[in-house]
């Protein structure tokens, strides 16, 4: 009984820090220097996000994603709302996310988010991610764009919030001749 309490517990506190929603080369060098977008988004945390993201897709036998701006600019926006308190850890806003970006891309048939905290790189929190089965089902869904988004907290700059969009917006084929 003890064991069960335990293993209980420790899932409880894992599912506070990893949540996921979803409707319908090597990495970059490690060094603490971080390159940033005029928006604040750390463009080297993304590009190594991406590519532990598309190294698991791969092993999978999935196609790789490519990272939009748009949606990165979303998912760092939602990033930083946590990281700030101006909106609580999760999910909220998902569909106002999913709208705006829809005005950019017209209709997109698939989306979902993956959110996550703490003291991490990105390896630690991909794989965090690809431990979660609502995670992994997200990153091996059938999606083909992705924007990513980290920001430090304001409480304490040792923490992390990092965002995953995925989003279905795959080209129309080139007519037939």
């Amino acid at each position: 009984m003890t064991r069960k309490l335990t293993l209980l517990m420790l899932f409880g506190i894992l599912s506070l820090n990893l949540l996921a929603c979803s409707r319908g080369a090597a990495p970059a060098d490690t060094s603490t220097a971080r390159s940033t977008r005029d928006d604040g988004n750390d463009t080297d945390m993304a590009q190594k996000i991406l590519y532990y993201t598309n190294k698991f897709r791969a092993s999978q036998g999935k196609p790789p994603l490519t990272l939009d701006a748009t949606c990165s600019g979303q998912a760092y926006k939602h990033s930083k709302a946590m990281a700030t308190g101006a909106t609580a850890f999760g999910h909220d806003g998902f569909e106002e996310r999913i709208a705006r970006l829809s005005t950019v891309f017209g209709n997109i048939p698939g989306a979902a988010e993956n959110v996550a905290y703490g003291n991490l790189d990105a390896q630690e929190v991909v794989d965090g991610w690809i431990k979660s089965p609502g995670h992994r089902k997200n990153m091996l869904g059938d999606f083909d764009r992705i924007g990513i988004g980290s920001a430090h907290s304001s409480r304490d700059n040792r923490i992390i919030f990092f965002t995953q969009v995925f989003i279905v917006h795959k080209e129309a084929p080139a007519p037939r001749k």
